[in-house]
């Protein structure tokens, strides 16, 4: 009878330690990044309660690649808005080489700004590219997810 209360106990407290989110890697390493095959994310993004999303991209590949667009689409009361980011300086990113890119002020007509506001986003990013001087487009997706602070 003993054994069976201190069991039930322990089944208690590791179910409120997973529902307070001990347990999920996000909690404790903040940011993470899934998918992106060719192009690199290398832990740089910042996603602002304004709306604004800036993200470093950096091409994995052996070569330059030219970056022809960048689109990344987060939830707003269950839409995906899609946003057409600008690159900066030069749009050709050289082998091992990186390149910010951003957006600010996003919005979407019908529920306003397309923002983080509590608890965690998930942003999911695709970069379109033509390898060296490559006259074929291809694209590589990929997901940047973090907790609101």
């Amino acid at each position: 009878m003993t054994y069976g209360w201190a069991i039930l106990i322990v089944i208690i407290v590791a179910a409120a330690l997973y529902m307070l989110g001990i347990f999920n890697p996000a909690t404790w390493t903040g940011t993470r990044v899934t998918g992106f095959a060719n192009i690199g994310v290398p832990s740089d993004w910042r996603y602002g309660s304004a709306g604004d999303f800036n993200i470093t991209l950096k091409n994995s590949l052996g070569s330059a690649i030219t970056i022809t667009s960048v689109k990344a689409a987060c939830g707003a009361g269950g839409t995906d808005v899609t946003l057409g980011i600008t690159p900066g300086d030069s749009a050709t990113i050289g082998a091992g080489g990186a390149a910010e890119y951003w957006i600010s002020s996003v919005e979407n007509a019908t529920e306003g700004f397309c923002a983080p506001v509590s608890g965690s986003y998930s942003v999911s990013v695709s970069v379109s590219y033509r390898k060296g001087s490559g006259v074929y487009t291809q694209t590589d997706t990929g997901t940047v997810t973090g907790a609101v602070v």
